[in-house]
């Protein structure tokens, strides 16, 4: 099975993307071949799709990468070094490469793992994203679920 994972907060703007971008793809259909899952900010969720079973793992969230606002990278776990500061692992907060790092010294198998960075525009606290990030959202489930079949 291959998963197509959005992250993010709804209440903090543009972090809410990856979940944007999720809810795209179910409300049109596209989730053929994979599997759609909206961890939110649940990252902490995603040690159980990590299996023996799972063939890719693709995430989609906002990550500050020195892009312009808008723009999106596809990397690997191994290719970045988290900066985002975490009082720990919870419910609450996460980080997906955080969960990655935990689930392998666990012995969880690793899947094929790849991150899509969508480089916000604003994170400030709001129920909608920013009108660039909000127009390129198709744009961004169709570069996603390209990606995640190619992996």
């Amino acid at each position: 099975m291959r998963y197509l994972v959005g992250l993010g907060n709804y209440t903090a703007g543009d972090d809410a993307v990856g979940v944007h971008v999720l809810e795209h793809v179910v409300a049109n259909g596209l989730d053929r071949g994979f599997t759609a899952v909206d961890l939110s900010t649940s990252a902490l969720d995603l040690i159980a799709y990590l299996n023996a079973d799972t063939e890719a793992v693709l995430v989609v969230d906002a990550a500050r990468l020195g892009l312009e606002p808008g723009e999106y990278r596809f990397f690997s776990p191994e290719d970045v070094e988290t900066q985002k500061e975490l009082a720990g692992l919870s419910t609450h907060e996460g980080d997906a490469l955080k969960v990655l790092e935990l689930a392998r010294s666990a012995g969880y198998p690793i899947p094929p793992f790849a991150i899509m960075g969508i480089e916000p525009q604003d994170m400030a606290s709001g129920m909608t994203l920013s009108e660039l990030l909000a127009e390129r959202v198709a744009a961004y489930a169709a570069a996603a679920i390209e990606h995640l079949l190619q992996m």
